[in-house]
């Protein structure tokens, strides 16, 4: 009767830990690492005598409600429109200081608007160097006549920060899509000095600029550590390799050698091995989805020891290769900081991942000590959960695949 009970109890908590994966997991979108819509922050500093010169790009959906925003309802969904003849570049670029704050040694240094222009896609001038963002906030663009989409106009301004040097500094910022679009904010600073351009990434509301070397490697472990715990597909693989054998030294093998293969993909990315071709990256999405999907179907066939070190660094580097597009834009400009940047990245990758599977590994040794004798059932159970998601994004994956492979083939 005992055992009848702990296998009850046992199936409950298994059945609970795999709705709770399903019930996280599947909602999530199916892209995992691509978006194609986005409102872009990018910022270059340059320095001379005078100061600091932020010139900024900015999407003006970011910027909030105005008086040029015009709001239409079609089709039952609201759409927002610029009313260029109404927009004055020089008001959007106050409001667009007043939403940054540049701060020496804990002190903010007053923002001087000193130029600004609106461009619109399809007229919109290059801006990958100082002296093309200074041409672009200096020169205003013909603007069409009819009111465009709002995710469609940026802002190209030059704001003066005098006597900041090119030092460290903190750069802040209160930008937020909001209402008026739900994309996500692809924020881009580069620093110029010193015969070199540094290049940082922003993902919460502030980030150190030219800081010394060790703070720089810290916002890469950081960034690396980030990828792991909001990235479902790659905590759920995490989840798989720990619930898979329960021993300390073979979970960390093991996350030791999918580490690896992910940092092999992200520098074979950035050297230029991988091809740029239209079905890379939703090939690679899918590849990843059905390396969770593998993984999980491994323990439901009582393979729990399965998986050697060799095919877990293939998974690995099917994984990096979900990451790699971005990271190497992330560090195209980074200098001589680039290895660095890349070894702190994935040191960051490997504590996140050991960080996931201590935690996987904490829950499923509770409950094994909770109902001896059942752990093989709650594990199969859990990679049950894993599969189902894994499936769901199998499903939603492989129709762009194919919709790349037929325009290649074009």
């Amino acid at each position: 009767m005992k055992t009848a009970t702990t296998a009850v109890l046992a199936a409950k908590l298994a059945a609970i830990c795999a709705t709770v994966l399903v019930a996280i997991c599947l909602p999530a979108s199916a892209w995992a690492h691509f978006d194609g819509r986005v409102n872009v922050r990018v910022v270059h500093f340059s320095y001379d005598a005078a100061g600091m010169t932020a010139y900024y790009r900015v999407s003006l959906a970011p910027l909030g409600q105005a008086p040029y925003v015009v709001a239409r309802k079609e089709s039952g969904q609201w759409f927002h429109y610029v009313d260029t003849a109404a927009l004055d570049p020089l008001a959007a670029a106050r409001v667009l200081a007043s939403a940054h704050t540049v701060s020496v040694a804990g002190r903010a240094v007053a923002p001087t608007v000193l130029a600004a222009a609106i461009h619109v896609k399809g007229s919109v001038p290059p801006f990958a160097t100082p002296a093309q963002a200074r041409a672009a906030a200096a020169t205003p663009t013909r603007l069409p006549a009819d009111p465009p989409d709002i995710g469609d106009v940026v802002l190209d301004a030059a704001i003066g920060y005098p006597g900041v040097r090119p030092a460290a500094f903190r750069f802040a910022g209160t930008l937020a899509p909001g209402k008026l679009s739900d994309a996500p904010l692809n924020t881009i600073l580069l620093s110029h000095r010193a015969g070199r351009t540094d290049q940082y990434r922003m993902d919460g509301a502030a980030v150190e600029v030219n800081p010394p070397p060790w703070l720089s490697a810290w916002q890469f472990v950081r960034a690396g550590a980030a990828h792991i715990l909001e990235g479902f597909d790659h905590m759920l693989l995490v989840v798989c390799l720990v619930a898979g054998n329960l021993r300390p030294r073979a979970i960390a093998l093991r996350i030791t050698a999918f580490s690896a293969g992910h940092a092999g993909s992200i520098a074979a990315s950035f050297y230029g091995l991988l091809p740029e071709r239209a079905w890379l990256i939703p090939g690679v999405e899918l590849l990843i989805a059905l390396s969770v999907l593998g993984t999980a179907l491994l323990i439901l066939g009582k393979r729990e020891r399965g998986g050697a070190p060799a095919l877990i660094v293939v998974v690995g580097l099917v994984h990096g290769c979900g990451l790699a597009v971005g990271l190497r834009a992330l560090l195209s400009d980074t200098g001589p900081n680039v290895v660095a940047s890349l070894v702190s990245f994935n040191v960051g990758v490997e504590a996140g991942q050991l960080l996931v599977g201590a935690a996987v590994w904490a829950l499923l040794a509770g409950a094994r000590r909770l109902v001896p004798g059942q752990d093989a059932r709650m594990r199969r159970c859990v990679a049950l959960g894993v599969a189902v998601v894994a499936l769901g994004w199998v499903a939603a994956r492989t129709g762009p695949v194919w919709d790349a492979l037929q325009t290649g083939f074009a």
